[in-house]
Parts: structure tokens; sequence; C-alpha cells
């Protein structure tokens, strides 16, 4: 029914296939025979239509054709597969019926099988025989083929004793109730055949330990090692494959000496490493540069001989040269870490770094004759261990800093004491060598940190501006200290004017040195930090240096205070003593300071001639004489200005400045008094309030008194005109800092003090 359905189907396509076919052919035409000059073309079109319907019914009955040829084909072999089928099938049969009937035949076979595995335990035995009954003799022969180095002659003797053992066993080993009375017995009897294997493995590991010595002078007991393990190595494989079959692997199995071999030449490197210690601390200081280089020329010289020699002798699949080369690079690792976990002192510290950066460099693993890729390697020391090093190291370096600084100044500062001058440069300019000998400790450790690397070279600068900083204090203290000491007791420093000098061109040249650390250690370095520190170091010499010329000039006008005294008095007045007698000192005490730089030597003068204006003014407002008519003032005021005028040549001569000399005001201030007109005198002093805005009310007050013809009320009144009253004073900005009247203070129960 069905396939009379698909036949029906069938043709049904077929009766479509054809009128589609039909009315596919009538448009052909239509579109060939569109117009009348076509027609005559129509049997030409005709033939080339049967041209094509020949071609397709060729081309059709070749594909039916081998369409038809490839089902016959597929048809046979069907058949004969077919066949094939029924045959197996058949003969499956016969097997089953076979089995069924040989069922009983393990049962009557058992008999059978026992002889035949005793049999083969007795053919085992006789194959052995030989050497069962001369295992003692051989024992002997083998061993003393061991003590005499003849090692393949033994171990042939002893791969023969081993397999009769096992052999024996194995058949034991087979038996379906093995007597383990036999086993032990067994096993006692060639229990000497263990102790052989065990003697042979210490003499290969020794030999295998001087394996780089014995290269060198005979590599052929190397190399007899080496096959001796390389044979041991393939009788472990097979007994271990025969055990995945069997169960049963022999006594002492797997022997693993190729493993052992590695890890006595692991042991062989720790040692040859560990042995390049000869010295100590205590009988070398430097005992680590000399280790570090030892063992580096030892380890490039061993690598060389490994990479040359040590190729030829092991097999290649051992890869022995890189294997070496990362034995050597982990006993090193762990040689470093010991040597790091002592204490080591901060030179020691530095050595260890430097050979640690030098590692990978030609002068040991990057030569390039060991040819090693470098990059391969793991960090022979942790960053965490570096880092613990270095901030070790920078921990020892401060401590050891401040001391020798310490030290340095504490000789420096008894050398002050000294009953002789201090030592002069080439130009005559007094000096110690404290600068040289502190800078020097900082270049030291600055080259050697920047042969480590940059970032512990920048960590070091700023460890040892601390410790300058820190110096610098020190410094100060003792400078403090020497002038106080000076002071309460003048005769006891002979030369302190020359180690003041001294001091002082010190600081000067502390700053050129700092600035040059900044120059050649800083010049790409943009750190706020660092700048600041820098900056911290150059203002506090700058300041030492300008206090220490303070000092100087104490001593000065500690000669100089009862002159000071004697100014603006009534017998001030009539002698000239006191100004010439300042002008005097002042020049004797240059004769010291011609051993004075020319700059803080400039920057003293500067501050003398200030100092003495301010002492010149405290006298003049001191209220020590005062005035009854116009002619006495006036003779004091032409006084003044004289003396003001011998002052500013005196300083002229001894430093020009292209400055306005501070005596200048003293002129100004003769003015004031020599003003004949008070209605003028506001004018006048509205003058010197412009040039010198720093002076106060109690000043002017102070200076009008002096003219002896000026009420209190009257010299207020006028303080306040030309300052203003203490509201508009607040308004105004602050004057200058350093300016003379600010030194000046006038207090209730003293007329006035000087600001140091």
């Amino acid at each position: 029914m069905i396939m009379e359905d698909n036949t029906m189907v069938k043709e049904e396509d077929l009766e479509k296939a054809e009128v589609d076919a039909i009315s596919t052919a009538a448009k052909h035409v239509a579109n060939m025979l569109q117009r009348p000059d076509q027609l005559e073309r129509v049997e030409q079109y005709r033939r080339r239509v049967a041209r094509k319907k020949a071609s397709v019914e060729a081309r059709l009955k070749t594909a039916v054709q081998s369409q038809l040829d490839g089902v016959k084909t597929g048809l046979g072999q069907l058949g004969m597969a077919l066949e094939d089928v029924q045959e197996v099938q058949k003969q499956l049969n016969e097997v089953e019926d076979t089995y069924k009937k040989c069922h009983d035949l393990n049962e009557k076979l058992k008999e059978v099988k026992a002889v035949g595995a005793r049999h083969s335990q007795l053919a085992s035995a006789v194959e052995n025989l030989k050497h069962i009954f001369t295992v003692p003799e051989t024992v002997e022969e083998t061993q003393m083929l061991i003590n005499e180095n003849k090692l393949l002659r033994a171990h042939k003797l002893l791969t023969d004793l081993e397999t009769s053992r096992d052999d024996l066993l194995h058949e034991m080993h087979k038996l379906p109730s093995p007597s383990p009375t036999d086993n032990a017995l067994l096993r006692h009897y060639f229990a000497d055949v263990g102790k052989l294997s065990d003697s042979m493995a210490k003499q290969l590991w020794y030999s295998i330990s001087r394996a780089l010595s014995m290269v060198r002078k005979d590599p052929t007991m190397l190399v007899t090692a080496l096959r001796i393990i390389e044979r041991e190595e393939r009788t472990d494989k097979e007994m271990l494959q025969r055990q995945k079959i069997t169960g049963f692997l022999p006594p002492g199995r797997p022997k693993k000496w190729r493993e052992t071999c590695f890890k006595t030449l692991e042991v062989s490197v720790a040692t040859r490493i560990e042995g390049h210690l000869p010295e100590t601390r205590d009988l070398n200081k430097m005992w680590l540069v000399r280790h570090l280089e030892i063992t580096r020329k030892y380890v490039l010289e061993d690598l060389r001989v490994v990479k040359v020699m040590f190729q030829q002798c092991f097999p290649p699949d051992y890869n022995i040269f890189q294997r070496m080369v990362s034995m050597y690079h982990n006993a090193l690792s762990v040689h470093l870490q010991e040597l790091i976990s002592d204490e080591l002192e901060s030179n020691e510290i530095i050595s260890l770094l430097m050979w640690y950066n030098s590692y990978e460099s030609e002068e040991l693993m990057g030569n390039h004759e060991l040819e090693i890729d470098t990059s391969q390697l793991t960090p022979l020391l942790t960053e965490e261990t570096t880092a613990k090093l270095q901030q070790q190291y920078l921990k020892t370096l401060y401590k050891n800093v401040t001391s020798w600084t310490t030290n340095a100044l504490n000789k420096d500062v008894n050398d002050w004491q000294q009953d002789t001058e201090p030592e002069a440069d080439g130009d005559g300019y007094y000096l110690t060598q404290l600068p040289v000998i502190v800078f020097q400790i900082i270049w030291e450790h600055l080259e050697v940190a920047a042969l480590v690397s940059p970032r512990l070279k920048l960590r070091v600068v700023d460890l040892l501006l601390e410790c300058v900083l820190r110096f610098t204090e020190q410094y100060q203290e003792a400078i403090t200290a020497y002038k106080g000491t000076h002071f309460e007791d003048r005769s006891g420093s002979l030369f302190f004017t020359a180690y003041m000098i001294a001091i002082i061109n010190n600081c000067l040249a502390f700053k050129e040195y700092t600035q040059q650390l900044k120059s050649k250690h800083l010049a790409t370095d943009e750190n706020a930090s660092r700048e600041s520190k820098i900056k911290a170091v150059i203002d506090q010499f700058t300041g030492i240096g300008k206090r220490s010329c303070h000092y100087l000039l104490d001593e000065v006008f500690t000669d100089l205070e009862p002159h000071l005294k004697g100014l603006v008095t009534r017998q001030w007045v009539t002698s000239d003593t006191a100004v010439d007698t300042i002008c005097v000192t002042i020049e004797d005490y240059c004769r010291d300071y011609v051993h004075l730089k020319q700059h803080f030597f400039v920057e003293l003068m500067v501050e003398a001639e200030k100092r003495v204006t301010v002492e010149y003014i405290m006298a003049m407002i001191g209220r020590r004489i005062s005035f009854k008519n116009y002619e006495d003032r006036k003779t004091c005021a032409e006084k003044v200005q004289k003396e003001a005028g011998q002052m500013v040549q005196l300083f002229s001569k001894l430093a020009p400045s292209q400055e306005k000399s501070p005596c200048e005001v003293l002129k100004v201030m003769a003015e004031v008094i020599k003003l004949q007109d008070t209605a003028f005198l506001s004018l006048e002093l509205s003058g010197l309030v412009k040039d010198y805005p720093d002076i106060q009310p109690e000043h002017i007050q102070a200076l009008l008194a002096l003219r002896g013809d000026v009420s209190r009320s009257e010299a207020r009144q006028l303080a306040n005109e030309v300052l203003g009253d203490e509201a508009e004073r607040a308004r105004k900005p602050a004057p200058p800092p350093g300016g003379m009247f600010a030194q000046i203070t006038m207090q209730p129960t003293m007329p006035l003090m000087r600001k140091n």
C-alpha cells in the first residue's frame, strides 16, 4: 500500500515536471521568435536545441550507468559480508561448544601446572647455580675490585649477583603460597649483596663529589661512575615496569642513583662555596671582600670547567651545565643569606651589595664564555632581603658617620686650645681640616653607594644630609662654648681670634662642599624634601658663620667698651681720644682679619660699622650730656659729624662698599642737634624718619632731649607729628629688618639697651 502511494506521488511529480518543462520551453521559444526575421533561423535553433538535448541525454545516461555500477558492486559486497558473518557465527558456535566441553580441564591439568612451576624454579636455580654456589667468593672479589677502584668489573659481578638473587626471589613470589622461611633464608644468603651495593654507591659518590677536580686530571673515573649510574637507572626502570605486571620489586629497588648523583653534586657545590672562607673579621677587616672575590673567581672557573669538560662526560639528557648553574646559583643564594644573618658592618654590607649587583655582569654569570641566559635566573636575594640589608646599612652608616663627625669635631675643638696659629691655605686664609674630613667621609660613602644603585645613593644622600644637620648643631654648640670659655678668661685662649677666623672660613668651605654635593649627585633630582634639606644645611652654615663673626666683634667691642662709654660725654667734647682709639683698634684687628675670606670679611666689616654706629647712637640718646645753649650744641654736632666722617673713611678703606654707610645716620642726627630754629625740627626729623623708618618715638624724644631746649611734652608732640600716633604707626607697613634703631630699646629703668 505504501509503495503504491509512493508510486502515485512520483507519477504526479513527473507530470508536474513535464508541464513545467513545456511551459518553460514555450517561454524560451517566444523569446527567440519575437521578430519576423528570426523565423528564417528556426532550423538553426532546432539543430542547436537538438545538440544540447543529445549532450544532456548522454551525460544523463553516463551518470545513471555509473550509479548502477556502484549499486551492483555494493550489492555484491553486501552478499559477501553476509556470507562472512554467517561463517563467523558458525565458528563462534563451535568455540562455545568446545569451551563447554573443557570446563573440567583446569582440574585435570592442575598437577601439570604445579610441575611446570617447579620446573621453572629448577630451571632458574640451574641457570644461577654457578652464582649461587660462588656467592661468598664473588662477594669478596667484588669488594676487592671496589677497593681497587675497578668499578666496571665490580659492577658486572654485582649485577650478576643481584640478577641471581632477584630471579630466585621472583620465582618464589610467583608461588601460590610462598614460604616465608625460604624467602628469609634466601635474603639472608644474599645479604652481602646489598652491602656491596652500598659500598659501590659510596665509591661512586666519592667520585661524583670530586668531579670538578677529577675531570681536570683524569675524567676516566668520572665517566666510569656515570656509566654505572646509568646502568642502574635503566635497571630501575625495568624493575618498576616488571612490578606493574608481576607485582614483584627486588629489594633495594629503585636505587635512584641518578637522583643521588645530583644531590651529591649539590652538596659538593655548597661545600666548595662555603670552603672559601679562610679569614674572619678579627684577623682581617677586609675578610668579606677577599672572600667574595675568591668565591667569584672559583665559581667562574668551575662553571668554565663544567661548560667545556663536564658536558663531554655526562649524558646529554642530564643537561648538566644548566643543572650546575642552578646548583651554584642556589648555593650562592643560601651562602649569602648565611652571611647576612651575621651582624655585618656598613662597609661589609656595601661590599656584599656591590658583589650582588655585579653577579649577572661579565664578571660572573654574564661572562661571554659561559653563555648563560641570566634572565632565566631567579633573584639571588629577594627584594625583601635586599631592602632589609640596605636599611641595616643605612642604620649602621648613620651611627658611624655621626660617630666619625663627632670625633672629628672633638679633635678640631681640642686644636682650638693650642698655643699656635691654625693652618693657612695658599692664599693665607686660616682654616682647619674639619670640612675636608667631614666631606671626605660623605664623598666616600656616596661614591660607594652609587656603585650599588642610584636609589641607594639618594637614600644615602638623605641620611648624610641629616647627619650634617645634626653636626651643625654640635658645631654651633662647640663654638658657643668656646666663645663663652674665652670671655670668662681672655688670657686662656691666645689665638681665639685666629681660630674664630678659621671657623668662619670653615663655614664657607662647608657651604661650597654642600653646593658641590648638590651639583654632582643631585643635578637631576627634583625631590622637594631633598632640596629643602640642602637649603637647610647651607642656611645652617651661613648662620654659624654670621654668629661667629659676631663673636669676633664681641672680642673687638670688649676692648672698645671703655672708649664707647666715653662717647658724647663732657670729656669727649674736649678730646678726640675715644674715636681715634676706636678707629685704631678696629684697624689693628683688621690686620688679623686679612686671614678671613673676602665674603665674610666684608660682612664682618659691615656688621662692625653698624655696631659702632649703634653704639654711637646709644651714646647720643643715652642722656650722658645735655646742652644749655646753641654754641654747645653746634660744637657737639660738628664733632659728631667729623667723627662720623672719620669712621666712614675708615670702613671705606677697610671694605669698600657701594651701599650707603650706616655712619651717615650720625650726620643726620647731628643736624637735628645743630638746628638753631626749633620750628624746623619737624622737617629735619621727617628726613631722618624717611631714611630710617625703624626709628621709634622714644628714640626721637631721647635725641631731642640731648638738645636741652625741647621739653618732654614738645618732644613727644614732635615725635607723634613725624611718626603719627600709635594707631597710624600700626597701619604703616613694617620697616625692613636689620635696621639700626631696631637694635636699640628704650626702657624705663635703663635708659636704653642694645638688642643682640
